[in-house]
């Protein structure tokens, strides 16, 4: 299909353009609204966002007095509806549900114009919001959907009017803006991909805009972007100085880039002394596979922790060594799904970049455009990549970078499949494409559809008890959940009070959020990778400090190995709580310890 003039849509693309995106709002309000009231996750990001957006709301100033993590704007809108709402837990969901609908009609839209195949487009649309990604972390998938939505017609697909790109150009750095807002490591990667982009866009040969016209295109659009995305900081950056973070909040732009690089060489050197290790020491029937918890409880850290914290975890995890019969068919298929997209991703990459280049020396404007869709939907999605792979290669992380890379395998087995008519070698090749992405594409929904860690509708399996909290909870749980909840729920509420802060150790911030109970900790989160002498001096000062009614202790193993539990790695802290406090309940995985003048309102049945 001729595409470098960029043709009039069939009539099949414009009937199912019409009408698929009302289908897909449809199809989200009725899958989504048969689940989006399941479960609740003490460890998920959902916690986090609620307490932040508490504090925000009482006047705290963004990484000042609170630790954020992520940037401003990933709890600013959160602020801003429990502003309308109330503090709402129900509202907080909804919110994600909608960025989860949102990154569907997005990939709806750019299936249905690059791929020009309607039924294709309309598929990918329903996959995205049927495995959206672990719930509260919804922003990643989004951004870089977003940002491939506008970068497409920006710089790779055909465009007659000048305006029309010029406002997509424009688009591009307000799009860059609104990353950098949320997620700044996300920022500096998209940013890298427009300033390739923005190098490579005069080499095409296009019948609408000679080189020279696109070498000004080229400078006017990295003019724009850079308006762009001071445009959309005005706003912030105004806002951050009026309320004295002014400081606080430039400097993350500058924190970020060190931190990246300084991560990426001890990345490399863990690595190659793993593999050396490896080398040394695998027995022969060892195979090398990543174990991590498959539960939607799964634990999900702030992005300037997980960046501090890529130390051990490498190796923990992602190079871990165990025998293959140990294996379960559930990690066995994790693993398939956690490894298979790296080869895949190598594999794609180097032949779409083999057919750009074909398609610049044959002039070959249809190749080009396909090859370098393919390329940028490719670079896109590998902006997660590190957040599975090297950080906690879990079902939650792969989850939310396989929403962008199902459109990207989409778009290879779509690309690939034109390649099957066009000669022997293309069409071995195309076949070989083909048959990897799909198979990649088919192994991955296979198990996340039953994973209630990827955000599916597997998290409602067999919730059935109506559970109701402060801050709005009124959510669906198993029997077992509800009673282990409805026991933290009903001892915080009655040892403390209103205000008085309640502790929850390593990281479960939607029990202070259910409770309706805040905590005095700057930083939410911890883990074993923080000194454990340094981390258990200061909490006990903390204790004694403010002398919480109520410490919660889980028992997770929070980064996979039992030297994560908080009792073995924090077991200065856990020694001072359990001599200092009483055991009111052991719930679970959880421990809840009361401080021993509130002995007396422990409720009759915990006694």
């Amino acid at each position: 299909m001729n595409r470098g003039n960029n043709p009039i849509l069939s009539e099949a693309v414009q009937r199912i353009g019409s009408w698929g995106s009302w289908f897909l709002i449809l199809f989200a309000i009725l899958y989504y609204g048969y689940y989006y009231n399941a479960g609740i996750y003490p460890a998920a990001e959902g916690g986090n966002e609620g307490v932040n957006a508490l504090r925000l709301m009482a006047g705290q100033r963004p990484i000042v007095d609170t630790f954020l993590g992520y940037n401003v704007l990933w709890f600013y809108p959160v602020t801003w509806i429990f502003q309308i709402t109330g503090p709402s837990y129900t509202a907080l969901r909804i919110f994600f549900l909608i960025l989860c609908l949102i990154t569907g009609l997005l990939s709806f839209r750019i299936l249905l114009r690059c791929g020009r195949s309607p039924w294709i487009a309309l598929l990918g649309g329903i996959l995205v919001i049927v495995v959206p990604g672990q719930m509260y972390r919804n922003y990643m998938a989004f951004l870089v959907v977003l940002n491939l939505f506008v970068l497409l017609p920006a710089y790779v697909l055909p465009e007659r009017r000048l305006a029309t790109r010029l406002l997509w150009m424009l688009s591009t750095g307000v799009v860059l803006g609104l990353t950098f807002l949320i997620r700044i490591d996300l920022g500096y990667f998209f940013s890298l991909i427009m300033v390739g982009l923005i190098l490579i866009f005069p080499l095409a040969r296009s019948a609408t805009e000679e080189w020279g016209r696109r070498v000004f295109l080229s400078v006017l659009g990295c003019l724009l972007g850079v308006f762009g995305v001071f445009a959309v900081h005005l706003p912030f950056a105004i806002d951050a100085d009026r309320m004295g973070f002014g400081r606080e909040f430039a400097a993350q732009y500058e924190q970020w880039p060190n931190m990246i690089a300084s991560q990426g060489k001890r990345l490399g050197g863990m690595i190659q002394s793993a593999l050396s290790n490896y080398k040394a020491t695998a027995p022969s029937d060892a195979a090398v596979v990543a174990t991590a918890p498959t539960s939607a409880t799964a634990p999900t850290a702030p992005a300037s922790v997980q960046s501090a914290a890529i130390t051990t975890q490498v190796t923990r995890a992602s190079l871990q060594r165990v025998s293959a019969a140990a294996l379960q068919p559930r990690d066995r298929m994790l693993a398939i799904n956690l490894y298979f997209p790296v080869l895949l991703s190598v594999v794609m990459a180097c032949v779409a970049m083999i057919l750009w280049l074909m398609s610049l020396i044959k002039g070959d404007e249809s190749q080009r455009i396909d090859s370098l869709s393919l390329l940028l939907s490719l670079g896109c999605s590998l902006t997660l990549f590190p957040q599975y792979f090297f950080w906690r290669p879990d079902m939650v992380h792969l989850g939310e970078f396989m929403v962008p890379m199902t459109l990207t395998m989409l778009l290879s087995s779509l690309f690939f499949a034109r390649m099957i008519p066009r000669g022997l070698v293309q069409s071995a090749l195309g076949a070989v494409m083909v048959s990897l992405s799909l198979t990649a594409l088919v192994l991955y929904y296979i198990n996340a559809c039953q994973s209630q860690a990827s955000g599916g509708i597997a998290v409602s399996q067999h919730k059935s008890k109506d559970f109701k909290a402060s801050n709005g909870v009124h959510v669906r749980m198993t029997p077992k959940e509800f009673g282990q909840y409805s026991a933290l729920r009903d001892i915080i509420a009655a040892v403390s009070l209103p205000g008085e802060p309640i502790i929850c150790y390593p990281y479960n911030p939607e029990i202070n959020f259910m409770a309706d109970r805040p905590s005095y900790e700057h930083n939410l989160y911890a883990d074993n990778d923080l000194p454990a002498d340094v981390f258990s001096r200061d909490a006990i000062a903390k204790i004694q400090k403010f002398q919480p009614p109520v410490v919660v202790i889980s028992d997770w193993d929070i980064n996979g190995t039992e030297d994560s539990r908080f009792y073995n790695w924090a077991w200065e802290s856990y020694r001072y709580i359990t001599m200092n406090y009483v055991l009111a309940c052991k719930s679970g995985n959880f421990e809840v310890y009361v401080r021993p003048d509130r002995m007396d309102r422990i409720p009759l049945e915990f006694r």
